[in-house]
């Protein structure tokens, strides 16, 4: 399993949106994320940044499987009008799912010794 994280940024003036459609997620969108293998999401806000962070079996499997959803690209193109890259840069398609940010720190309750 691979744990995956990445920034993303709000148009100004669209937080509220944002919030919103989330609260909204298309169930087809959500049945084409479990078939591409993601098995957990979150979405963590700080103003217009975003923070991603997901559980996915094959990151590079799971972006080919939903840029070839139409449900999945459906998605990022009623996105992109509120969305930027996190460099500010125009959000499409393309971009839902940039390479990830490097992990330099994992720790699990687990790997202590009782």
């Amino acid at each position: 399993m691979e744990r995956i994280a990445f920034l993303m940024t709000i148009k100004e003036g669209c937080e509220d949106e944002y919030i919103r459609r989330h609260q909204a997620v298309w169930p087809e969108l959500q049945r084409e994320m479990a078939r591409a293998g993601i098995h957990e999401m979150s979405i963590y806000m700080h103003g217009r940044q975003l923070f991603l962070y997901m559980e996915v079996k094959d990151y590079a499997e799971s972006g080919r499987i939903l840029s070839e959803s139409p449900e999945s690209r459906r998605w990022e193109e009623y996105m992109g009008e509120i969305m930027e890259t996190a460099a500010g840069d125009d959000y499409g398609p393309a971009d839902a799912y940039p390479d990830g940010l490097p992990e330099v720190f994992h720790w699990k309750a687990s790997s202590i010794e009782s």
